[in-house]
């Protein structure tokens, strides 16, 4: 983390669009501090595996302190299936282990949590069968809380099932398992093509070409293509990207103004509102 993090940060401030850096999947406080401490904009406690008292208490632990250094929490209640980047992932998991609309409006209440990813019939990694997932059960949820709902396991989930757990709350949307598997998809077609001429930087670039594409699709799916597209009157306000970095007009807020009103816009959208 340590090593990597320093070469992300440097393309993240590259890119023309805003970016996260974000820790998914932290199971310790050790890994979440080393994430805050590496600049980490964003850390994921995952308590999901633990009684609920338990996970309240620590993450509300971890809350109090990454919300004292600027820093978003993810927290996780239920059990989503599968495994962490595996490629054969589980059947879903029961129903009494999915997420329970009234502990999780508890949970976030007590957490202060950012948000909180649900367990509504995802898998990690792939699926076996159908995905099958509980609609009825991730709009209870979002009428109890009050903050974004994440989706693990969307890797393989028909984009009208995506696009409607979109309506229904979740903001944010997890899809390793189809970028990793284009990636293996181009790098076998380039070693079956080229053979013996293939090198590690062809493997590389062939890796990444798989990764772009499946980017690309869910890219559509969300509706998130062509949203920072383009500088407009917000650029100066948002100061987050190369459009604004780049812009000749100085933003017209203080840095702690500034701040606070992209952590409010940030907010609002998340939550599917609307910020001025």
């Amino acid at each position: 983390m340590e090593a990597l993090a320093p070469a992300i940060h440097q393309a993240a401030k590259e890119l023309p669009v805003p970016v996260a850096v974000h820790l998914d999947h932290g199971k310790s406080i050790d890994a979440i501090m080393r994430a805050i401490k590496c600049g980490f904009t964003s850390v994921m406690f995952d308590g999901s595996d633990l009684p609920f008292e338990e996970n309240v208490e620590m993450t509300k632990r971890i809350v109090d302190f990454a919300h004292s250094v600027g820093v978003s929490v993810e927290a996780e209640l239920g059990a989503v299936g599968g495994g962490y980047g595996k490629a054969e992932g589980g059947e879903a998991p029961p129903p009494e282990l999915l997420t329970d609309p009234l502990q999780a409006a508890e949970f976030v209440r007590r957490t202060n949590c950012d948000a909180l990813a649900v367990a509504i019939g995802t898998v990690h990694g792939k699926y076996k069968g159908k995905p099958k997932l509980d609609f009825e059960r991730l709009k209870r949820i979002r009428e109890l809380t009050n903050v974004p709902l994440v989706l693990h396991g969307g890797s393989g989930i028909p984009p009208e099932d995506v696009k409607r757990a979109i309506e229904l709350g979740v903001r944010k949307i997890n899809i390793y398992y189809d970028m990793q598997r284009l990636a293996t998809e181009r790098i076998r077609e380039l070693v079956n093509r080229d053979g013996d001429s293939v090198t590690y930087p062809d493997i590389m670039n062939a890796c990444k070409e798989g990764v772009r594409e499946a980017v690309e699709f869910y890219m559509d799916v969300f509706g998130s293509t062509g949203k920072c597209s383009t500088p407009s009157h917000l650029c100066r306000n948002c100061q987050a990207c190369a459009h604004a970095r780049d812009a000749s007009v100085s933003p017209s807020f203080t840095d702690e103004e500034l701040a606070k009103r992209i952590a409010k816009v940030v907010a609002d959208v998340l939550k599917g509102g609307s910020s001025q």
